[in-house]
């Protein structure tokens, strides 16, 4: 039988992966006086009754970008923060969207990992207010600090944060193996894989949206190696080299690999 609860890992002190059935990844910070949330998932668990299992002090909320996969249980929350470019994203997700999503994650989970039925996905019952956040704002958790960096291209408004006295790096879905960029221009991903690239003396680790995923119950950091291959898989799409033609929610698309990533992007958008 699979886990029936998302799967909580400590991968650094203080510093907590919530893994959410194999669909993505959340993370919680905990400072001397305050916590961070780092996503809120699909919306298939009560994330948070899991916050305050782990945490009683007050926390906020803070969005890497607006997908269904990161924002689809931002309702349980009475505020988050997200960027501005990406706030009506996550206002128009829709409980059929995020069923779909968890039906088409379950369904990737060949060996049973998890246990868990799309039919979980919680319904909203609001919609919390919004409130923006942009390059260089910093959450004071008290003694210590994450900054924010806008790091566009998976979406709009995608940011990644950095707890720089711990020498971690919360990536999202900006730069990993699998990036998808559907909706913004290649040349876009490949600065923002670049910034990445040039801040790695800052962070030790980097941990993406989505550990664990597809029912790998993995809680790894990402290799330097994936920020390289992005760049060159970005680099082969805009010199025009052929790409592989696949379709990606009914629309087609091409894609791109390099060392073991992948880009995932519409030919009209480099």
């Amino acid at each position: 039988m699979g886990m029936k609860t998302p799967l909580v890992t400590e991968i650094a002190p203080d510093t907590y992966a919530i893994n959410e059935f194999g669909m993505n990844a959340m993370f919680l910070c905990v400072g001397k006086e305050r916590a961070l949330l780092i996503d809120t998932g699909t919306g298939l668990c009560d994330l948070k009754g899991l916050v305050a299992s782990l945490t009683e002090l007050p926390y906020d909320v803070v969005l890497t970008h607006g997908h269904v996969d990161h924002a689809g249980g931002m309702d349980q929350f009475e505020t988050v923060y997200i960027h501005e470019a990406d706030m009506q994203r996550a206002k128009d997700l829709t409980y059929e969207e995020r069923r779909h999503y968890a039906g088409s994650l379950h369904s990737m989970d060949k060996d049973g990992a998890f246990e868990v039925d799309p039919g979980q996905v919680r319904r909203w019952q609001n919609i919390p207010e919004m409130k923006p956040v942009s390059e260089g704002d910093v959450f004071d958790l008290g003694g210590r600090q994450l900054e924010v960096f806008f790091m566009p291209g998976h979406t709009a408004g995608s940011i990644t944060l950095l707890d720089r006295k711990n020498r971690i790096h919360f990536s999202g879905d900006a730069c990993n193996i699998n990036t998808l960029c559907l909706d913004r221009p290649v040349a876009e991903l490949k600065h923002t894989a670049e910034r990445i690239k040039a801040m790695e003396d800052l962070f030790d680790q980097d941990f993406n949206g989505h550990l664990g995923y597809a029912g790998m119950p993995l809680i790894t950091s990402q290799p330097k190696s994936v920020r390289d291959d992005v760049i060159a898989a970005c680099e082969k799409a805009l010199a025009g080299e052929e790409a592989e033609d696949v379709v990606f929610l009914g629309r087609p698309a091409k894609a791109m690999n390099s060392g073991r990533c992948r880009i995932v992007y519409r030919a009209e958008s480099l």
